[in-house]
């Protein structure tokens, strides 16, 4: 066969195949017109309701900008097939407002929260700081349409500096939370007045585990880089001074974190005047754990806990240390209830060691063997004001002392750190049931809590203490009472608003479960308090410990 009748072959082939394949396509289009024409269909053909969002004439921005917990209120008109939805009307829509985060990608966050499910919107804006979009969704319940609404929102913060205030909550009992305290006493040019509640859960979407202990600003710089450290008996974690987020879990704080978590005890040791010499102490399941950070504008914490100090024969530990002693002279100083004694580490050292003899012709009381169990300590009045001396109500039996230790101006070999042991038994009323105390570091006098009143000792007076306040409420019991008082980097900053000038109550009602913190100015050198004027809220919860957090401002 030649190329031509080979050509001519596969010619053939072809026109075939598209003679086939153009009579199956035009059977197909048949087929489908002759169903088109013989369903005649049953359909209801309707207009589609028209829902639209307008804020013309409503005054709604395009962006706001907010403080933190500030409430957002944005009420933009509604319209339903071209009437005006009111509260009253009928139309067939819900409502539903958000906030998100407005950064996608790196740096965004997936968290959507819901503020309200109203067409207008009244809520408080709880987000840390930082850009997000509040979307109004309106859906017509008819046929799911939606339309969407949105601004923009700058969230600045406003956490930092105040009055912390750490409890234990009335309604999830046996787990913790942070209130802030923000008025003219408590954070320097600043006018409003401001309590925030349940801040770690409305923060970190998750409750804090444990029965509280201690909060304080672990303040490493005067300018940046501090944390809050929150313990309770379940754990410690370390939150953003600013924010209140969470930065640090409990092994996050160690270099090899323990197998057992148990907290009972959070302090810190050093004044902050020499970096380098200052440190977290941590009491856990019985072991006593220290570090070493630096004043610095520019670096984070610089170590962690490391192994645990010890010692041979020591047995149970105070809720104590001496937080404010000579830091070159001391690594730490601790309490040990079942020898009844004080035992200190030398600086960087892990080994606990006995104090120099004591000489009873002029000691007060010998730190190696006083003979009495710690119940609770305060520092206050020292040598000077940096040289702050430990003020402890210390129990014997059903007598009770206050012991008076200097830490801050004497080294381990001195002969005499007790400096002042006064009777309590015959002077205090209801000493035996204080619940709470507070040591002036101006004057002579301690204030003691029992039951629902608060008294003030003047210790060297040689009188019997005086009924300072008394709850408003006989069903109120004081569970804490602090002084605002320089401490840790801020006691030698000396930046503290109202220092040793105020005092912070705080009761709780068994009845009706409910907290309260009650502040007061008071005479620095006497205690008298002047209940003329104060400041008064509602704490839901019972508290435990409260601070003066730092502020630059």
């Amino acid at each position: 066969m030649n190329r031509q009748q080979t050509y001519k072959k596969r010619c053939k082939s072809q026109v075939k195949s598209i003679s086939y394949f153009s009579l199956f396509t035009l059977s197909l289009f048949t087929l489908i017109l002759a169903s088109c024409y013989a369903d005649k269909g049953n359909y209801d053909y309707h207009e589609v309701d028209r829902v639209s969002i307008d804020t013309t004439g409503t005054g709604i921005r395009a962006s706001y900008t907010l403080t933190r917990f500030d409430v957002l209120d944005i009420e933009p008109n509604v319209f339903f097939n071209g009437e005006k939805v009111t509260e009253e009307s009928a139309a067939p829509l819900t409502y539903q407002w958000t906030l998100f985060s407005a950064v996608s990608g790196a740096g965004g966050s997936n968290q959507i929260d819901t503020l309200s499910n109203e067409r207008h919107l009244v809520a408080p804006i709880n987000r840390t700081g930082g850009n997000y979009m509040a979307q109004l969704t309106v859906t017509n319940t008819n046929d799911g349409l939606r339309q969407f609404f949105r601004v923009h929102v700058t969230v600045s913060e406003a956490l930092d500096g105040g009055w912390m205030v750490l409890y234990e909550r009335a309604d999830r009992p046996g787990y913790s939370d942070l209130a802030l305290v923000l008025n003219p006493w408590t954070k320097s040019n600043f006018t409003d007045n401001r309590c925030h509640t349940n801040l770690y859960e409305v923060t970190n979407l998750e409750p804090l585990r444990g029965k509280p202990i201690r909060c304080f600003v672990v303040a490493m710089s005067l300018m940046s880089h501090n944390y809050v450290g929150l313990c309770t008996d379940y754990t410690l974690v370390g939150v953003t001074d600013t924010g209140i987020e969470k930065a640090m879990s409990f092994e996050n704080f160690f270099t090899e974190a323990p197998a057992t978590m148990a907290p009972s005890w959070y302090g810190h040791h050093g004044n902050g005047g020499m970096s380098g010499q200052n440190s977290e102490v941590l009491i856990n399941n019985n072991k006593v754990y220290t570090n070493l950070y630096y004043n610095s504008a520019s670096a984070d914490r610089e170590s962690q806990f490391g192994v645990a100090k010890f010692a041979d024969g020591m047995g149970e530990l105070a809720a104590w240390n001496a937080e404010l002693p000579a830091t070159l002279n001391y690594g730490v100083i601790v309490y040990d209830q079942t020898n009844k004694c004080f035992r200190y580490t030398a600086f960087e050292s892990a080994r606990f060691e006995a104090f120099g003899e004591q000489n009873m012709e002029i000691a007060a009381f010998d730190v190696n063997n006083t003979g009495m169990t710690l119940v609770m300590g305060d520092w206050g009045t020292g040598a000077s004001r940096m040289q702050a001396f430990d003020y402890l109500i210390m129990a014997d039996g059903i007598s009770r002392k206050l012991a008076v230790a200097n830490f801050s101006a004497s080294s381990p070999d001195d002969e005499a750190i007790g400096v002042g042991l006064y009777d309590m038994t015959t002077l205090c009323p209801y000493i035996t049931a204080a619940t709470s105390m507070a040591a002036s570091n101006v004057g002579g006098y301690i204030y003691y809590a029992a039951g629902n009143t608060l008294y003030n000792f003047a210790y060297e007076s040689g009188l019997p203490a005086e009924e300072a306040w008394t709850a408003p409420s006989g069903d109120e019991v004081i569970t804490c009472v602090r002084i605002q008082k320089y401490y840790n980097t801020i006691y030698s900053a000396g930046m503290m608003i109202n220092a040793d000038n105020l005092v912070h109550i705080a009761t709780w009602n068994e009845k009706t479960k409910q907290g309260h913190l009650y502040q007061y100015i008071i005479n620095a050198a006497s205690g008298d308090i002047d209940t003329t004027t104060s400041y008064d809220y509602p704490i839901p919860g019972r508290v435990k410990d409260m601070a003066w957090k730092f502020s630059m401002n």
